[in-house]
């Protein structure tokens, strides 16, 4: 159990008890109660002494002060050399009854996760399997016409772009079990369609210029690349190596 602090009430300095120990007292009597209540606190709401002077010497006040306040106003019970209070009693006993509860809180909500977990692992192997059968159930043929399908049912788009489109996204992998558009993390057809067309993509005299754009080459990816160079080659263009600036396209 971690205690780090207990309710100190607003008006204990109004107990009649209190009050009768601050009118013979002082309020450095009052001090010293609630420091004596801080140490037994910590101490499990026990302490035991030889003498008083050990423990005044530890709170830094007077010896015959600490014993009045102990053991002259009824706010501590002392016996067999030991003394406690019934205040802090009820206290500790609120903040263990609270942990406790928390506890077995806790301990129900892991109990019911656990519960849950083999059903959810579950659903989650019969969506995957769901998948899987979908996947081997039909051909990478099958799908690439379904695949065509869809990019059929867009309006807005030139036949042109659709086959273009289509063409260069159903090139299969070295091992023909998938094609391009399936290697990518994600796929939406009709946005991927729309893009290509407003670019002009697979469009070579408005794709890429005419000229070379060493810039523009550091940003394609290694498809773009090819083509680009395709299409430089095509103009004319051939390749030079210069140990400053690096190879570097030049017209003939």
């Amino acid at each position: 159990m971690k205690k780090t602090y207990f309710n100190h009430d607003s008006v204990a300095r109004n107990d009649y008890r209190i009050i009768k120990m601050r009118s013979k007292l002082g309020m450095e009597s009052y001090g010293i109660f609630w420091s004596v209540l801080e140490m037994l606190f910590t101490e499990e709401n026990k302490l035991c002494i030889e003498d008083y002077d050990s423990l005044a010497f530890g709170l830094q006040c007077d010896a015959k002060v600490l014993k009045q306040v102990i053991e002259d106003f009824d706010l501590f019970v002392v016996e067999d050399g030991c003394f406690y209070s019934r205040r802090l009693n009820n206290h500790i006993e609120d903040i263990n009854n609270k942990s406790t509860k928390a506890k077995e809180n806790a301990s129900k909500r892991w109990d019911n996760a656990t519960a849950m977990q083999p059903h959810s692992d579950r659903n989650a192997s019969k969506v995957n399997k769901s998948i899987s059968k979908v996947k081997k159930s039909k051909s990478i043929e099958e799908r690439i016409i379904d695949f065509n399908k869809s990019i059929q049912s867009i309006n807005d788009v030139s036949d042109e772009d659709k086959e273009n489109f289509f063409l260069y996204w159903t090139e299969k992998n070295k091992s023909g079990s998938k094609f391009r558009a399936e290697m990518e993390k994600t796929f939406s057809i009709p946005l991927r369609l729309k893009r290509w067309s407003s670019n002009n993509f697979n469009k070579q005299k408005s794709r890429f210029p005419d000229y070379f754009d060493s810039l523009l080459m550091k940003r394609m990816d290694d498809s773009s690349k090819k083509e680009y160079e395709k299409h430089l080659k095509n103009l004319g263009y051939t390749t030079e190596y210069n140990p400053n600036a690096g190879q570097k396209w030049i017209k003939k």
